[in-house]
């Protein structure tokens, strides 16, 4: 829960790595069309920093899919205009109220 920008810029890496190994290893196997990776948090954090350097537990966590019959590059929801204090979305300290629930995205897939 500290040093939340030092954290993230050596774990996304990591972790880009090991989703596109993933994806090789699908696309060898013939199955990439036939799988949809689900990424999700149980909780959002503040945009904010706090006094560690962290960020606190908030509202609108992080979600993200992919595999190869997913249609990408959409953002489901409002996304905030800016991340001032001031936008309709944040309710202070960098907590932003959601627009879309986050259980709708199972929809999309269960069509699938």
């Amino acid at each position: 829960h500290d040093d939340i920008k030092g954290n993230l810029n050596s774990k996304i890496p990591e972790i880009d790595k090991a989703f596109n190994r993933f994806r090789m290893e699908l696309k060898a196997q013939g199955n990439y069309d036939k799988v949809t990776v689900v990424m999700s948090s149980e909780f959002g954090r503040t945009i904010t920093p706090n006094s560690g350097g962290g960020t606190d537990h908030a509202w609108g966590g992080n979600y993200f899919l992919f595999g190869g019959s997913v249609k990408g590059k959409q953002i489901k929801g409002k996304y905030p205009k800016t991340f001032f204090p001031s936008d309709e979305t944040n309710i202070g300290r960098g907590r932003l109220i959601p627009t879309t629930s986050w259980d709708s995205m199972w929809f999309g897939i269960s069509q699938w």
